[in-house]
């Protein structure tokens, strides 16, 4: 019975991630084990791969796959503990390719440390400090698409009685590093395809229709730049001429979005009839412009 449900799990993932690849949905993005460094607890190498997972899935931009639900790639874990054993990276990621992975994200655990931290009138507690990396993998060329590197200490380090419980409590900053992550990794891109209104004085565009809905993930606020996309001796350049802010998802692959910048030049490029791209970015704040 437990092996038919293994069966069912694995076949109702592949069949949902072959079903977005044909509708050019989300990209499917497998999460590998993490390395384990010698002297640092699984446990807590895998609570930190854990809050990193469950702050993705929080972006709701991809498709995410943890390869411990694929019976065919968890039964590597134990192996991939061996270290003679990471010397078939490649045959591992053409097994992902034919699950359907788009991309593959590999972690790397350089500290996990708590430093004690006394009070002056007597006691004390540890101080977290977790150091880590990730890299992507593009599947289909097997070469890097990204890496990032985190350090959660100081402000963004957590406390407890026991080192690992600083430890573990400072993990749960991967989770919150996550969105500025997925942003810069995998940014969403559509086109405007229709000014929905104008000022007062017919001048410039105030809202327009973009072709990226709640099937790619986007919600209300979410930020976008405009392009305008030129053909110069046959090839394709852009310019930045303006920004976008989601104001109603309106369907799977309809957003009402208000222009909060260059409305001008947006309805001018539309009435002449060129290619508007929208490229999500995070929302800017005061230590971004600074």
């Amino acid at each position: 019975m437990r092996n038919l449900l293994i069966l069912f799990v694995c076949l109702f993932s592949f069949s949902y991630v072959m079903f977005a690849q044909e509708n050019n949905e989300k990209p499917v993005v497998y999460v590998e084990f993490f390395c384990n460094p010698k002297g640092i607890s699984s446990n807590l190498v895998e609570g930190l791969r854990n809050n990193m997972i469950q702050g993705i899935q929080e972006t709701n931009r991809v498709i995410l796959v943890d390869v411990a639900s694929q019976a065919s790639l968890s039964n590597e874990e134990e192996r991939r503990k061996v270290e003679s054993a990471m010397g078939d990276l490649t045959a591992r990621t053409a097994q992902m390719r034919t699950l359907g992975a788009h991309y593959i994200i590999m972690g790397d655990v350089a500290s996990m440390t708590a430093s004690w931290k006394a009070y002056s009138s007597g006691g004390g507690y540890y101080k977290g400090s977790v150091h880590w990396s990730i890299k992507v993998i593009d599947a289909a060329t097997g070469t890097i698409k990204a890496t990032k590197t985190f350090a959660h200490e100081g402000l963004t380090g957590s406390t407890g009685d026991t080192q690992n419980a600083a430890i573990a409590s400072t993990c749960s900053y991967a989770k919150h590093s996550m969105e500025d992550f997925v942003d810069d990794t995998f940014p969403i891109e559509g086109m405007i395809l229709k000014v929905e209104s104008t000022s007062r004085r017919n001048d410039k565009a105030e809202t327009v229709y973009i072709d990226l809905g709640s099937s790619r993930g986007i919600a209300k606020k979410q930020k976008f730049t405009v392009y305008l996309e030129v053909d110069i001796a046959g090839e394709l350049s852009r310019k930045e001429i303006g920004s976008l802010s989601a104001q109603e998802v309106v369907s799977a692959n309809r957003t009402l979005c208000k222009v909060t910048k260059g409305g001008d030049k947006v309805l001018e490029a539309v009435k002449e009839g060129h290619k508007l791209v929208v490229v999500s970015r995070k929302e800017r704040t005061f230590l971004d412009m600074i």
